[in-house]
């Protein structure tokens, strides 16, 4: 699932001649809604005076994010991220040593603040004991195969065995977001540490860049679920052939989004041997949201009268955004649909959701809210209802999650996908619910999206123990 509430950050910087001197590194914490996260943002003058910037986020490990757009005129600066659907509107001093601004991200605004980066601060690092290093006791061969329906390049990392016999193959399937094929995130690389294990055990484990990611190629950015569950098709496709692979046990496990791509291409592909859906939506995407929404607003302190206020305006906004084909169109519903809601809303309960003073935040709110959710990706998942899928699969399905997820809520994303597999008619499928654990997996204590990377564990053992198990009974 989009790491949606995961502020990642950006801004945007000048000097000219604002400043008494070109300082071009910056850093700010953004204290959003409760988390606290530093951004360091990298401002660069090209020779005909434009900018370009990009940022690093230390606590995630994420260097180099680039801006798609960066200006500064008359002390004000603009930065626009596309990729994430952010912004940023700050004013340098005339000292030219501070930044004053406010940081926009999925219709949500922070103030953020940023002054010169200092010489030698030192950055935390949180070990992952888990990750596996070389060397392994087994074989870990990386290769590119070429897809023949998609033509694309797929960078990939298949571990097996060190023996010659045929073995079970669980292809590994990434949560959203342009993911490389450990899914690293914060510092984790939970599909490293999944493949690690169940190679082990005796599987073989295939892990793939996502399209435009690592050494695979495509267009990321205008992809969809749908293009994501044709490469799974060409990975299935392409791992017939190889020799250590038993091609009558190939199964899928997915993460997150992964666990919604998974049914819909067992429910196309009889070939597909079993699904493993880790933290797998399991309701409407527009309802799960909802929660998403109400769950990360609670986990950093955001009271339950604001909440209430805020997330109707939001699940209008989707649903009418998602179903609108032209951009502007989207852009003036939404303008009507937030003016309409900060009209008749208590003032106090719309700042703790939106940080919006005032009419114009109101529409700048809007328009934020519109580009987002104007994305290819997002009206296609924004639209989508796993049920009709998860109905069609006819494979054994082990379908987990963390009780403590606060990205794909566990009591209603597994009593959905077990009301559509036995609506289906399909009597093969466990599920389970670990008490504690968050949407990686992780036994939390502040249980927010900003502790993820916090914690050394990358994933409890007894998940994979769960799956590891599960995976041998078919055998």
């Amino acid at each position: 699932m989009k790491y949606f509430s995961s502020f990642l950050l950006f801004v945007l910087i000048s000097l000219g001649t604002y400043a008494q001197s070109p300082i071009q590194n910056w850093a700010g914490i953004l204290n959003a809604g409760g988390q606290k996260i530093e951004l360091r943002l990298h401002l660069m003058q090209n020779a005909d005076k434009t900018y370009t910037s990009n940022w690093d986020v230390p606590a995630q490990k994420a260097i180099g994010i680039t801006s798609s757009k960066t200006t500064f005129e008359n002390g004000v600066l603009n930065i626009e991220v596309k990729m994430i659907g952010a912004s940023y509107v700050g004013t340098m001093n005339l000292a030219g040593d501070k930044i004053e601004g406010t940081w926009g991200q999925s219709g949500m605004s922070f103030p953020l603040n940023m002054e010169p980066i200092k010489e030698g601060a030192a950055v935390a690092v949180i070990m992952k004991p888990q990750t596996p290093k070389p060397p392994f006791a087994y074989t870990s061969e990386d290769f590119i195969y070429h897809g023949a329906n998609t033509n694309l390049d797929y960078g990939v990392t298949i571990t097996y065995p060190n023996d010659n016999k045929k073995h079970s193959l669980v292809i590994l399937i990434t949560g959203s977001g342009k993911q490389d094929r450990d899914e690293t995130i914060f510092d984790h690389k939970p599909f490293a540490v999944i493949a690690d294990y169940l190679t082990k055990k005796g599987f073989a484990v295939l892990r793939v860049d996502d399209r435009g990611a690592g050494k695979s190629t495509g267009d990321f950015s205008k992809s969809t679920s749908a293009d994501f569950a044709l490469d799974v098709e060409e990975h299935i496709h392409y791992a017939k052939s190889l020799a250590m692979v038993d091609t009558n046990k190939i199964g899928l496990l997915g993460h997150s989004e992964g666990g919604l791509i998974a049914p819909m291409v067992a429910a196309r592909n009889k070939s597909v041997a079993f699904i493993v859906l880790l933290a797998g939506p399991g309701i409407q995407i527009v309802d799960l949201m909802g929660i998403q929404n109400e769950l990360v607003l609670k986990s950093v302190g955001v009271s339950q009268d604001a909440i209430s206020a805020y997330i109707p305006l939001y699940k209008k906004l989707m649903r009418t955004i998602i179903a609108t084909d032209k951009n502007e169109d989207a852009i003036f519903k939404a303008k009507e649909i937030v003016k309409d809601w900060y009209t008749s809303t208590d003032k106090v309960l719309v700042k703790k959701t939106t940080n919006i003073n005032n009419e114009a935040e109101a529409e700048k709110f809007a328009n934020s809210m519109a580009a987002t959710l104007s994305t290819n990706w997002w009206k296609y998942f924004g639209a989508y209802d796993p049920q009709p899928s998860l109905q069609k699969v006819k494979c054994p399905v082990l379908a987990i999650n963390g009780s403590a997820d606060i990205q794909v809520p566990a009591d209603a994303s597994i009593h959905g996908i077990e009301a559509a597999l036995k609506k289906g008619g399909n009597k093969q499928f466990t599920t389970k619910q670990f008490d504690g654990l968050n949407h990686l997996f992780q036994k939390c204590t502040k249980c927010t999206v900003a502790e993820y990377g916090e914690l050394e564990t990358t994933i409890e053992p007894e998940v994979l123990t769960t799956i590891g198990d599960w995976l041998a009974a078919l055998k």
